[in-house]
């Protein structure tokens, strides 16, 4: 579970403070990634990324992070992207590739399709990629919001992080978000964006987050489709469900480090270790 982190500026204004705002957000998110760390910033002092990893594809140096593309892209991501084989083969035309990191196929496909690239992309995940050419921050989540991405704008600083605790350092004031410490505390769960910091925001699950200039815009790129089958017979369904299980926990296992699972007791826990032995 890596750990990400990073700041634009949104009014032109140079941060003279960068390096050591990421070190200190970097620092609160060590415990994520306990096998490298990196930043990152640009000439100007407006942009910055940092990471923390941990190591699952491609243990090498080449997997490091900030990890940079060509034309000027660079990228800080936690998570995993399970269908990252598939990607460098179909994008190798398109794309030299200089590691077996899963991380950098995700260059790739923003390199090919922009902001489009989630659509691609099967895993957990939560990343920020800066594009040098045409100067704006691209920043998605996963479908299911497995990853988390906290962010807040101080000062016409945007900042964000894997972790809200992260942000604090850049707040004015720390104060709690009655409405959402409300809604905690009756569901268990915030509602919507909002955090128990006030001003503090998550992305959520399924969006994309797109900074350029001053402005700021986020979007849904996914949504569940759900279909009415009839065509079908029981018999069908039970190869389905198999076939489609078969698949997802063939490419969970796809890792450069041993893996392992927890048994609860519960029938999910014990179906997938079944199918993954």
């Amino acid at each position: 579970m890596c750990g990400i982190a990073g700041f634009i500026s949104l009014n032109e204004q140079t941060l003279g403070n960068g390096q050591k705002v990421l070190k200190c957000m970097g620092e609160l998110l060590a415990h994520r990634g306990p096998d490298g760390e990196g930043t990152w910033t640009d000439q100007a002092g407006k942009v910055g990324l940092a990471h923390r990893r941990l190591s699952i594809i491609d243990l090498s140096a080449a997997g490091a992070q900030p990890m940079k593309g060509r034309d000027g892209t660079i990228i800080s991501l936690n998570g995993e992207i399970y269908n990252y084989l598939e990607l460098q083969k179909s994008l190798s035309g398109n794309w030299d590739f200089s590691s077996e990191s899963d991380t950098e196929t995700v260059l790739a496909a923003y390199d090919k399709y922009g902001e489009d690239c989630v659509d691609h992309l099967r895993g957990m995940f939560s990343f920020a990629v800066w594009d040098e050419r045409k100067k704006r921050l691209f920043c998605a989540r996963d479908r299911f919001g497995i990853k988390p991405f906290y962010y807040v704008v101080v000062d016409g600083v945007f900042y964000f992080a894997s972790e809200a605790k992260a942000l604090l350092p850049v707040l004015p004031d720390i104060e709690t978000d009655p409405e959402a410490m409300a809604e905690y505390l009756t569901f268990n769960f915030v509602i919507g964006e909002n955090t128990l910091f006030k001003g503090i925001k998550q992305l959520l699950p399924g969006h994309g987050l797109m900074i350029e200039g001053d402005k700021l815009r986020t979007w849904r790129y996914w949504d569940v489709n759900y279909q009415v089958d009839w065509d079908h017979g029981e018999e069908w369904f039970q190869d389905r469900l198999r076939s489609l299980l078969d698949d997802s926990i063939d490419v969970h296992l796809r890792s450069d480090v041993p893996v392992g699972a927890y048994l609860s007791g519960g029938i999910d826990s014990s179906l997938m270790a079944i199918l993954a032995a």
